[in-house]
């Protein structure tokens, strides 16, 4: 389970970092009231994932069991990984100025307009167009799927990895529910930090998935 652990934590950590859905719940909690709508968000989230989930267990769950921990469609999936968030880093660290303001404005726009129902769709739409988190998440299911430990075992892994995925739609109510009221303006700054600082972001992880999937991905063929 400890070589599973390993395997997974990473693709989950990477999975967990997205600005936008972060972004979308800072701003809920930075106003009230929030409970409903933050609520709902995490909703949405949990839903999306928990379907991409589900889908690839039940695929992954037909292919033979490893008993080495890893095959070589493993390999594959990871390196192919690796391509993608390699464009993907070049494309964040070049500037784009204007896209990121219109990504700001487009949240800032729904999040204002929006009921406390409309934020499960937008949280959900948000997951499903999460490329990089699903190329991760199909990486660690498939890991767990061939994992040669037991189900009881594979299920706490999968928990970990599905709590990892939801962390930026779990950790700022936490923070507006231990903060209270006082809290609203640092939430505020982070939201701001967090659109200013997004595409960088987006970069640095990306250039670190790419050379941890390059790594992982051939040591595993």
């Amino acid at each position: 389970m400890i070589e599973l652990l390993l395997r997974v934590l990473p693709l989950a950590l990477g999975a967990a970092i997205t600005p936008s859905l972060f972004a979308v719940q800072l701003l809920i909690v930075s106003n009230d009231p929030w409970r409903a709508r933050a609520l709902a968000a995490f909703l949405g989230s949990a839903c999306a994932f928990g379907i991409a989930v589900t889908v690839l267990l039940l695929g992954f769950a037909q292919l033979p069991v490893s008993g080495g921990g890893t095959d070589s469609l493993d390999g594959v999936i990871r390196l192919i990984a690796a391509v993608l968030f390699g464009a993907a880093t070049i494309y964040f660290f070049v500037p784009h100025p204007g896209i990121q303001s219109k990504v700001q404005a487009s949240i800032e726009r729904r999040v204002t307009r929006a009921k406390a129902i409309d934020f499960f769709g937008i949280t959900f739409v948000l997951s499903i167009k999460d490329f990089s988190s699903f190329i991760l998440i199909v990486a660690a299911m498939h890991d767990i799927a061939v994992a040669s430990v037991d189900w009881p075992y594979k299920a706490v892994v999968i928990l970990l990895v599905f709590s990892m995925a939801l962390s930026t739609v779990i950790i700022p109510p936490l923070m507006r529910t231990t903060l209270g009221t006082p809290g609203k303006t640092l939430l505020t700054r982070i939201y701001t930090l967090t659109m200013e600082h997004q595409f960088f972001v987006m970069g640095l992880v990306f250039a670190t998935l790419t050379i941890y999937l390059t790594l992982s991905g051939i040591r595993a063929l």
